[in-house]
């Protein structure tokens, strides 16, 4: 009689656990599906004919500006550019 109970009570602790895994999973897959959603595409930015991914960055074309494109958006320093003189200028 006494094993006949273990028995009943490791299939309960069993059956629970395994329960409450499903559970947890169900629980975890619906947090994790509303938060993130995969089809939902971020803008790329476009710039002189190239498309830059969110969080890229790169130099423009006047090589003393650097532009970072920000969901969609190009953000772009907009510093003065120096002169270049030639060492042919110099002499």
């Amino acid at each position: 009689m006494e094993e006949k109970q273990i028995r009943q009570n490791n299939f309960l602790l069993g059956l629970s656990i395994t329960l409450g895994t499903i559970v947890i999973g169900l629980i975890s897959y619906i947090i994790f599906s509303s938060d993130f959603q995969p089809n939902q595409e971020i803008p790329r930015c476009e710039y002189r004919g190239w498309a830059y991914a969110h969080g890229e960055t790169f130099t423009m074309y006047n090589d003393c500006n650097v532009c970072v494109c920000s969901n969609g958006e190009l953000l772009c320093t907009d510093m003065e550019c120096p002169v270049d003189v030639g060492k042919d200028d110099l002499n």
